[in-house]
């Protein structure tokens, strides 16, 4: 850098920490402007000031006009929303209000004596294989804030002549003389109040006389046609980015074509331009209840524009959603992951500086994810009381190899939350722990029961193993076979092929899964699934005893006289759960099995064998993160994968783990770790 050349901005700078916590606290003194119900004169033209000063805000963060100026004028417009919202009578909302004012000012004051680069001038290009940050030339986005309604003027007393504040004391002192007022005013308006006559109901329009039309609607404008296509593109991008996780039997590279499809509506809104993108946070808002589509869209496309302000309106619908709702949260983390704004951890941090524990628990994840945590914050959060932030923390603790995560654990394995034990379980795997498998043992028989069985059988040793099979003869149950079937003991293969008798189907099925990842005897069968049953919803029904079927969704929404045609059923290839064949199979090969070593796939197991089905077998998202936990407890070494990553993400997480498994020495068979 040249000494004439303008600073590069850094997100993660002092100054855009107190913008980013300004930003913050004039959002929480917006919800209590909204939360107040009573009709006011004061407090809507307080929500305007808000809007236009967060957009001020913005400018400031994204360079859309000189910084320091646009940081007066944001103090400027939250003074006058400050004055309104005393003579409101609502002093709740002035703290929030005095202490953005002051870490505006504060941001001021640390802003880089250098001149600071404005907004990159990136050309407009069309995505390919990652995600985008566009940049497009427009103003900063506005919020809208809600605020109650103004009241009609009735026949009041006379407001007294307060003296013009010009401090937060006196503006507090206002606050209450204007509450008190308030209070003699409604008593006096009560007496005096009469019902209001009801206005007639509105007649249906009439029929055109015969021979007549209706008379065409008016002509799309330019800004209407663009926010129907952004509508589609939005809409585009929420299906997509909810459905593009495998299915049972789908290869996980099939995916690429769903997510190059999301690259591409995600380019045509931006194309779209300024009118499109301020639409987006609309799109989102009118849901009548939270929509995981919109959550997940609204999140995404502000992830993939440049600036600050595009990413305002995801934390503002997860705000009207509630960050609580589980729903809500997933698909709000889910594209937090992976978006490239680099705003995005400033954010995070100051979700994890609230008070609320969902927001707290949402940041955890998304920064343990990004891998963005110091080794101070790391160690701060393991002594985190909250048992979600506990279970979030462990896998970032193991994998750094962190001195605090021998502390963490013990706190998590005596928990009483069966999460935090999971979680607890899955981080000893990733950090290769010696106590992995007697930690799972005891587990089983605590909160966390047979959901430790899976997380033994990656780490087992062979006593281990025997100790699984005894296990699954006494208590036949699914997650126990599957355990075993992971565990990699051929002694185990004719109590498997016993289970395939039985008359429960789920562990018919879980067996010869079971059997096909220990023998790899390609016996595979082709079973018709009907439609809308590929991947059945999760679908809360009101009634305590449900029908004991659901309609179809196109018989429901359809004429009877219409009705669509059913459509053809799915094919899906599964491993053959005929004990016959199973055993004729065994029969013919038990010979050629060492009784001595853990097998997998009908091979001597390695971790090269947990590569290939981690790479080449279309498995189940969670199936593929317990062989990346398999493969870390194996080879005593660690690096970033996630089925959630886009699919040329994962080639590249999986190219450095065959460097790392061809890097360390394995015996064939061998049970130890």
């Amino acid at each position: 850098m040249t000494a004439s050349s303008p600073a590069v901005v850094d997100p993660s700078s002092p100054w855009m920490n107190h913008l980013e916590r300004a930003h913050a606290l004039v959002h929480q003194a917006a919800r209590t402007i909204a939360e107040f119900a009573e009709p006011n004169p004061y407090l809507r033209p307080a929500a305007k000031n808000l809007e236009q000063g967060v957009a001020y805000i913005y400018d400031a963060f994204d360079g859309r006009a000189d910084r320091p100026t646009a940081i007066n004028r944001a103090h400027g417009k939250l003074w006058e929303a400050a004055v309104a919202v005393a003579q409101g009578g609502l002093p709740s909302a002035l703290a929030p209000l005095r202490d953005a004012c002051s870490e505006l000012i504060a941001g001021e004051k640390r802003l880089p004596l250098v001149p600071l680069a404005g907004r990159p001038t990136t050309p407009f290009r069309a995505s390919t294989t990652h995600l985008p940050l566009h940049v497009i030339e427009r103003f900063s986005l506005a919020p809208s804030f809600k605020a109650p309604p103004v009241p009609e003027a009735p026949p009041a007393p006379a407001l007294p002549d307060f003296p013009k504040p010009k401090t937060f004391e006196e503006l507090r002192a206002t606050a209450e003389a204007m509450r008190k007022f308030a209070e003699q005013r409604a008593n006096a308006l009560a007496l005096t109040a009469a019902p209001k006559a009801e206005k007639p109901a509105a007649l249906p329009p009439e029929e055109p006389p015969p021979g007549y039309a209706f008379v065409p609607p008016n002509p799309v404008t330019e800004d209407d046609f663009i926010r129907h296509w952004a509508r589609t593109c939005f809409e585009d991008v929420g299906v997509l980015g909810v459905q593009r996780t495998p299915l049972l039997g789908d290869d996980w590279r099939s995916c690429g074509d769903l997510e190059r499809r999301m690259l591409h509506s995600i380019d045509a809104l931006a194309a779209l331009g300024p009118v499109a993108i301020a639409h987006v946070e609309r799109l989102a808002m009118d849901a009548p209840a939270p929509d995981p589509m919109r959550i997940f869209a609204v999140t995404m496309i502000g992830g993939c524009l440049e600036g600050r302000d595009a990413l305002g309106g995801a934390e503002r619908v997860l705000q009207r959603f509630g960050a609580g709702d589980p729903l809500v949260a997933h698909e709000f983390v889910a594209a937090m992951k992976l978006a490239p704004n680099p705003f995005i951890p400033g954010i995070l941090r100051s979700l994890l500086a609230s008070k609320e524990p969902a927001g707290r628990a949402i940041a955890v994840e998304v920064l343990a994810y990004r891998r963005l945590f110091s080794r101070e914050q790391l160690e701060e959060l393991a002594k985190d009381e909250d048992p979600r932030i506990l279970a979030l923390v462990l896998p970032a603790l193991a994998t750094t190899r962190h001195p605090d995560f021998g502390a963490a654990l013990s706190r998590a394995l005596e928990h009483d939350d069966a999460d935090v034990q999971a979680a607890a379980l899955d981080s000893m795997a990733l950090a290769a722990h010696r106590d992995a498998a007697s930690a799972a043992r005891k587990a089983a028989g605590g909160v966390l029961g047979q959901q430790a069985l899976a997380r033994l059988a990656i780490v087992a040793d062979d006593d281990d193993a025997l100790w699984l099979l005894n296990f699954m003869k006494n208590s036949p149950t699914p997650a126990a076979i599957e355990a075993v079937g992971w565990a990699g003991l051929i002694d185990a293969v004719p109590a498997l092929i016993s289970a395939l008798e039985t008359s429960d189907d789920e562990a018919k099925m879980v067996a010869g899964a079971a059997l096909e990842r220990l023998l790899g005897a390609n016996l595979i069968e082709t079973i018709e699934v009907p439609p809308e049953k590929m991947d059945e919803p999760v679908v809360h029904d009101p009634t305590p005893e449900p029908e004991p079927s659901r309609r179809p969704l196109a018989e429901v929404v359809s004429d009877p006289r219409f009705l669509p045609p059913p459509g053809s059923n799915d094919k899906l290839e599964l491993p053959s759960i005929d004990a016959a064949k199973w055993r004729e199979y065994w029969n013919a090969n038990s010979k050629r099995f060492d009784r001595k070593q853990r097998i997998r796939r009908g091979h001597a197991y390695s971790p090269s064998v947990s590569l290939y089905e981690l790479d080449r077998l279309p498995l189940l998202p969670e199936e593929r993160r317990r062989l990346q936990r398999e493969l870390a407890a194996r080879t005593g070494k660690w690096t970033h994968f996630d089925p959630h990553d886009f699919v040329v993400v994962q080639h590249d997480s999986l190219k450095a783990w065959e460097s790392l498994v061809a890097a360390t020495p394995a015996t064939p068979g061998a049970w130890g770790r």
